[in-house]
């Protein structure tokens, strides 16, 4: 079994039996950078920000951003949940995500903290509508799928279509519209492919296209 998660890029090859698996650990980016002095005008943005990110997220919203004070110490900030998760699941992943950051990222004014079922982004750069590849993660599971020489070739082939296709559907959508897309695709009588792409709405289409494609290339050969 392989799997590649990225903020904007998941692809699940696995068998029925571990379909409901989840990761529930975060895996955090904190540059340091830039930071922030204790009990600044930034501080006091970047914990308003973060706070609004956890009250909109109970709206029911699976994508939101805005921004907290003003410039030079304004915080801009963004979360996205994943397209097939609930509501609830959506809300608990946002506000526990809202509170790690803070914590694991005390004193960065840009950082990013991602799960399985969430992303939450926040930076004193403007972040909105804007393709940003890094900083970038991947994550593979512990498991491989076993695939003989002589069936490798065709079986990437067949991962790559089907990869390339869900990209298309992804790229047709324009800006303000989910772009989150699935295909699940039998390869075996106990092999499935599920392949999941997401962008954040606020992307181009185009854009978000050119992203997934980027992350494409994170999938190891023939795994």
């Amino acid at each position: 079994m392989y799997k590649v998660g990225l903020s904007v890029f998941w692809c699940i090859l696995q068998s029925p039996a571990t379909e409901a698996q989840q990761h529930r650990f975060g895996i955090p980016s904190c540059p340091n950078t830039t930071t922030f002095t204790i009990n600044s005008t930034y501080q006091a943005n970047r914990d308003t920000l973060l706070s609004s990110l956890s009250s909109n997220v109970t709206r029911g919203v699976f994508f939101y951003n805005t921004t907290a004070g003003k410039s030079p110490d304004v915080v801009y900030g963004l979360f996205l949940c994943r397209g097939d998760i609930s509501t609830s699941a959506c809300q608990v992943c946002v506000t526990y995500a809202a509170t790690y950051i803070s914590r694991r990222c005390p004193l960065d004014k840009t950082a990013v903290v991602w799960y399985e079922e969430c992303f939450l982004r926040y930076s004193n750069r403007n972040i909105f509508s804007v393709v940003t590849e890094t900083p970038t993660i991947y994550f593979l599971s512990g498991r491989s799928s076993v695939v003989t020489i002589s069936e490798e070739d065709r079986f990437e082939q067949f991962v790559l279509k089907v990869i390339n296709e869900t990209i298309a559907m992804a790229e047709s959508r324009p800006a303000g519209v989910s772009k989150y897309v699935t295909r699940v695709e039998n390869i075996s009588s106990f092999q499935t492919l599920y392949i999941r792409v997401d962008c954040t709405p606020d992307l181009l289409g185009a854009d978000c296209g050119r992203c997934l494609r980027r992350a494409r290339a994170y999938i190891p050969a023939g795994r």
